[in-house]
């Protein structure tokens, strides 16, 4: 698992200015845009599913094959 998961949330100060409150707003925002970068990164190789083929053709393949086989079965005539 990562970081992000582990990491306990962390709640807002009180603050007694609007600018202190604009700058816990800002690092706030700034540590979402780097938890979301790292998100980002490890969801796009799934993305295309092109590259999932050529990485795990033989996986793909056998995946195909049962979910043709369950949809066959659930779809019968019978």
């Amino acid at each position: 698992m990562s970081a992000i998961i582990k990491a306990p949330p962390r709640a807002l100060a009180p603050v007694a200015t609007t600018v202190e409150a604009r700058a816990q707003l800002v690092a706030a925002r700034e540590r979402l845009l780097q938890k979301l970068e790292v998100v980002e990164k490890a969801i796009e190789p799934l993305a295309d599913w092109r590259v999932v083929v050529k990485r795990h053709p033989l996986l793909t393949i056998g995946g195909a094959f049962f979910v043709g086989y369950a949809l066959s079965r659930i779809f019968s005539r019978k």
